[in-house]
């Protein structure tokens, strides 16, 4: 009979992931997927400035909007425009209070390869970008 129940209960935790109530797994997947389109979308435009506006309070805390667009800035010196982006790892971790989606992308820019690491706090139907991380040969300084 235990084991009955803890199957109802577990059937009942997924369900409530997947329901419209709070953020569903497969909305904060999409919440996130439309974030890192709408930062490429910036990015390409030179719209530093707009990506560090909508970042999460956390994000604002540990970096200042003119830190953030020098770095945004020097990416897109060495490495240029953004041409082609896949998704190559995808994590979301769901507490009673945030819920956090982590996407790594393969992203091919203008004069190179990269990869990004987004890591975004979903709230009701927002998400904002709490890390950014960038590894590419190509911004290494020599």
């Amino acid at each position: 009979m235990k084991s009955r129940t803890h199957h109802v209960l577990a059937l009942a935790l997924l369900l409530t992931l997947f329901s419209s109530g709070g953020c569903s797994l497969l909305k904060g997947r999409e919440l996130g997927e439309r974030a890192v389109v709408r930062f490429h979308n910036q990015f390409n435009s030179g719209h530093y400035v707009e990506i560090y506006g909508e970042t999460d309070e956390g994000f604002r805390k540990g970096s200042h909007e003119s830190e953030m667009t020098a770095l945004l800035a020097a990416v897109r010196r060495k490495l240029g425009a953004v041409k082609y982006t896949s998704q190559v790892k995808y994590n979301q971790n769901t507490t009673m209070a945030v819920t956090r989606v982590t996407m790594t992308y393969e992203t091919e820019f203008d004069e190179g390869k990269a990869t990004e690491q987004f890591i975004y706090h979903v709230s009701g139907d927002e998400a904002r970008l709490y890390r950014y991380d960038i590894m590419s040969p190509l911004l290494v300084i020599k």
